[in-house]
C-alpha cells in the first residue's frame, strides 16, 4: 500500500519583477521547456541558475488540495473570491489524501469545523500565526530564490519567511528536533534542484481546510528548470503513520 503521495505546480518568472530569472537575460524568452536543445544558464559556481523572482502560474490554491467542489463554493462564501479548479494532487490518481482510517475520521472532523454555517473556528495554525511548512509555502504566492556557494535560499513573499537549503552534503539535524519548516538539504541532478526536508512538527497543514500530517513528515522536493521562464515543482509526501 502506499503511504505517499505527490503534489505538483508551476511557477514561471513573475511579471511584477518584470525581469527574466537573474542571469538568464540574454536567453529566448520563448524556450522550449521540452527542447533538448535548450541548456540552462550556470552561476560562477556551477550550479544551474534559478535565480529570481517567481510566481504560481497554474492557479494552484492552500484553501484545499483536494479541491472538492464543496470547499470552493465554501471558500466563495468566505473570502468573497473564487476558489482555484484543478486537482494538484496527481498521485493517488483520484487527487485525494490516502489517508488511514483514523486520519480520515480526524481530517473529515477539521473539515467539518472549517466549513461550518458560521465558520466560528478557525483552526487553521496560518490563520493563528504561525509558519506554513512544507510543502504549503511553495504554493503560496510568489517567492525570490538567491543562490550562493554550497545553498540556495527561497524568500517568500508570503509571512515574510525564508528557507536555507545547503548543498554541502551536511547531514540531517537529529531527529529530536522538530521545526515549522523542516531540515531542508539539497542537491543538483542536472537542471533538477532535488531537497530533502526532515525534522517537520506536526502543528502545521498542507492547506486551510486540516489536512495535516504527523512529526515523521518526509518530503521530497524536485524543481525542475525547464526553460527560461519556467519551474516545474514536484513534492513528494511520505508519513506511513498516517496516510
Amino acid at each position: 500500500m502506499k503511504s505517499r503521495w505527490i503534489v505538483t505546480a508551476v511557477c514561471a518568472a513573475s511579471c511584477l519583477a518584470a525581469i527574466a530569472p537573474l542571469g538568464a537575460q540574454n536567453v529566448p524568452r520563448r524556450a522550449d521547456a521540452q527542447s533538448q536543445q535548450w541548456t540552462a544558464p550556470r552561476t560562477p559556481d556551477g550550479q544551474v541558475d534559478i535565480q529570481g523572482y517567481w510566481r504560481q502560474t497554474n492557479n494552484v490554491t492552500t484553501y484545499s488540495l483536494e479541491q472538492g467542489e464543496a470547499h470552493r463554493a465554501v471558500h466563495i462564501r468566505i473570502t468573497g473570491q473564487r476558489a482555484a479548479t484543478g486537482k494538484p494532487i496527481v498521485d493517488p490518481p483520484d487527487g485525494r489524501i490516502p489517508y488511514l482510517p483514523w486520519a480520515a475520521e480526524k481530517f473529515a472532523y477539521l473539515v467539518s469545523v472549517h466549513e461550518g454555517p458560521e465558520h466560528a473556528v478557525d483552526l487553521d495554525p496560518v490563520a493563528r500565526g504561525f509558519m506554513e511548512g512544507v510543502p504549503r509555502i511553495n504554493l503560496q504566492t510568489g517567492f525570490q530564490i538567491l543562490q550562493m556557494p554550497n545553498q540556495v535560499v527561497f524568500l517568500y513573499e508570503y509571512g515574510h519567511h525564508y528557507r536555507v537549503v545547503p548543498l554541502d552534503g551536511r547531514p540531517h539535524l537529529d531527529s529530536s528536533v522538530k521545526l515549522w519548516m523542516g531540515d531542508s538539504r539539497g542537491h543538483w541532478e542536472g537542471n533538477t534542484l532535488a531537497i530533502d526536508v526532515t525534522n517537520h512538527n506536526d502543528q502545521t497543514w498542507f492547506d486551510q481546510v486540516g489536512a495535516f500530517h504527523g512529526p515523521d513528515l518526509h518530503v521530497v522536493e524536485r524543481w525542475t528548470f525547464t526553460s527560461v521562464d519556467r519551474l516545474d515543482y514536484e513534492a513528494t509526501l511520505t508519513d506511513p503513520k498516517v496516510f
